[in-house]
């Protein structure tokens, strides 16, 4: 063992150009999914310190955003390594041909890239233990937690970080191996000079079952209601970026091959010899379009879901309510302004909402937990307040302990019409039972019950809505300058939704998540294309000796590096367009929302990213190249 681990030492310092952009991925990974898990640890302590509304915020920020992290995680870690193993299979060949049996190659391979993770991702998940108190400011900006939060520090998100990314990293190295070391000496020496196309029926098979399920879940929010079904949409897109990681070879090269068609053979030199190279190294390529098109779908599937929940939201309330006016209090509001603003002149009627903080419980595999929820209080013979029920009756939510869920929280408790769904209101845990499914669960929440059943268990009623009809013939101008004068704000529903959205800001906690899962396959991205364009220093050294000039190479790979970048940005828009027209279809009434001005900025970031990154690394090998020919 000792003797393994001093080769695969040897080994990583002789080839320590190739995995330095992998250690850097690997750390920058590993920090990511540090942050991801102080949030989760810290959600579980605030729980247990008697916080539970902040806490099961915090455990389902990290739940939502670690599911999507790992899926990239897995993705950009496999690309990198295998790309670092791919420059290296002359040498395989030669280990082969010296008498190497297959075992010790795929063994050689293993403890090197094991190695390499050992030692980088520890760095980076430290640094991004430490770096996740940087999140605390936004997290309090929110309202998320306490103004005196602190995130919660333990040796266990590195742990699990570091295991997450050693489990990811070796298979994937071991199977990089696989190949090289299982072809016959004299045939691995002629693929390593050049690729060959072929994708293996396993590869095929894995690829289009992706594809279809890909498929299937961009559509799920169709039958999967609200929030659970939008976010099982959203990962068809990376279900789809990784059927075209593993069709790759072939996708790519079909891309390619149409190019090379379309492109005139007369045309100049450095954009023909783009054309002919991206057409025969589509294997080589496919490692760099992947990331880049990773790029392009996680970024729009995340900004866009968040504007269909946003637009889902504004539609879904105002279509639950019907009076006039919105009023909601201000801090200067008197306690009986409900009392008051029914005494405005030319006011019908002013029905008071209030919201009762809760927990309801969800047993998964045997195991009990316990999730925060606002339960909105409501009186039951309002005909203001239309959460558009599907089953069941409001009339019955004024008797104690009875709720109406929304049919994607039936989805996931369980609970049906008639059952009983399990919550904690206060200090008493209450098995209430379910009088009613409604579908607007977005717009006006998950929960509703009436005010007996939140007195029964000791929590205040305070309306913090009011909904408020005035008499025809009244000026709507003047009762709404009544209300404010009383210490209240007062709207129609359109105006008073849009205006609680803009009060609440951007998502800044979720917008910094965002950036860094993109900085992970960013990262990545840049690694391979710098590979890629390293490992052709013999290659580029061979086209000067022919007549090409280091202008020439240049311009070459900067037309080879538009091609690809514009193919990823191809390839990432087909990918998250079904997600896209899924989710939107689920949530709303109309077309599909995309957040354009997001989709715009990382189009165009892809593709410049991609010519930067290859000109950078190109300047350099050029340069080598033409110095040693």
């Amino acid at each position: 063992m000792s003797t393994m681990w001093q080769l695969a030492s040897s080994g990583v310092r002789a080839h320590r150009g190739a995995y330095v952009g992998t250690a850097v991925v690997l750390a920058v990974a590993a920090a990511v999914l540090a942050v991801t898990g102080v949030i989760f640890e810290s959600g579980l302590r605030t729980q247990s310190a008697g916080d539970p509304a902040s806490g099961g915020t915090l455990v389902a920020l990290a739940s939502s955003y670690a599911g999507t992290l790992i899926v990239v995680v897995v993705m950009v870690v496999a690309a990198t390594v295998s790309l670092a193993l791919r420059s290296r299979r002359r040498e395989f060949a030669l280990l082969r041909a010296v008498g190497a049996t297959p075992a010790q190659v795929r063994r050689t391979v293993t403890f090197e890239v094991a190695a390499v993770s050992l030692v980088a991702a520890p760095l980076g998940a430290v640094a991004g233990l430490f770096g996740a108190r940087l999140l605390d400011p936004m997290l309090v900006r929110s309202g998320m937690v306490a103004p005196d939060f602190t995130s919660a520090l333990s040796p266990l998100p590195v742990l699990v970080a570091v295991a997450l990314i050693a489990v990811t990293a070796v298979p994937v190295g071991r199977l990089g191996a696989r190949e090289a070391a299982r072809t016959a000496p004299t045939a691995a020496l002629q693929q390593s000079a050049v690729e060959d196309r072929h994708v293996g029926i396993g590869r095929r098979i894995t690829a289009l079952a992706m594809t279809l399920g890909g498929l299937a879940l961009a559509f799920s929010a169709l039958w999967i209601p609200g929030t659970t079904g939008s976010a099982a949409a959203s990962v068809s897109a990376f279900l789809l970026i990784g059927a075209a990681a593993l069709a790759g070879p072939v996708l790519v090269g079909w891309i390619f091959d149409r190019l090379a068609k379309a492109h005139p053979s007369g045309g100049r030199p450095a954009t023909m010899l783009a054309v002919r190279n991206v057409r025969g190294f589509s294997r080589r390529l496919t490692t760099v379009v992947v990331p880049l098109a990773l790029v392009v779908s996680a970024a729009t599937i995340q900004t866009s879901v968040g504007r269909a929940m946003t637009t889902a939201f504004q539609q879904e309330f105002v279509a639950a309510v019907s009076t006039d006016l919105v009023v909601a209090p201000t801090e200067d509001a008197p306690q009986d302004l409900t009392a008051q603003v029914a005494a405005v002149p030319g006011v019908e009627a002013a029905i008071p909402l209030a919201t009762v903080p809760g927990e309801v419980r969800t047993v998964d595999d045997g195991a009990e937990t316990w999730e925060a929820a606002a339960v909105r209080v409501v009186p039951a013979d309002t005909a203001a307040f239309d959460p558009d029920v599907v089953s069941g009756s409001l009339a019955e939510i004024d008797d104690p302990d009875t709720v109406a869920v929304s049919s994607d929280t039936a989805f996931t408790s369980g609970a049906g019409l008639g059952e009983t769904l399990t919550i904690r209101l206060g200090e008493d845990v209450v098995d209430a039972t379910v009088v009613a499914v409604f579908s607007r669960g977005i717009g006006v929440g998950g929960i509703v019950t009436g005010a007996a059943t939140a007195e029964a268990h000791g929590l205040p009623v305070t309306a913090d809505t009011l909904l408020v009809d005035v008499a025809a013939g009244t000026d709507l101008a003047d009762a709404t300058a009544a209300i404010t004068a009383l210490g209240a704000t007062a709207a129609d529903p359109e105006t008073h939704i849009s205006t609680v959205l803009q009060a609440g800001g951007d998502n800044e906690v979720g917008n910094a998540l965002l950036l860094l899962l993109l900085a992970v396959v960013a990262v990545g991205a840049a690694s391979t294309l710098a590979m890629t364009t390293v490992a052709r220093r013999d290659e580029l050294a061979l086209l000067h000796r022919t007549g090409t000039t280091r202008h020439q190479l240049m311009a070459m790979t900067t037309v080879e590096a538009t091609i690809t970048g514009v193919t990823a940005w191809v390839v990432g828009t087909v990918a998250v367009a079904p997600a896209v027209v899924g989710v939107s279809a689920g949530l709303l009434d109309g077309l599909p929302v995309v957040d354009l001005t997001a989709y715009g900025i990382v189009s165009a970031a892809v593709v410049a990213f991609a010519v930067a990154a290859t000109f950078l690394a190109a300047r350099r090998t050029t340069k080598v190249a033409t110095a040693v020919a």
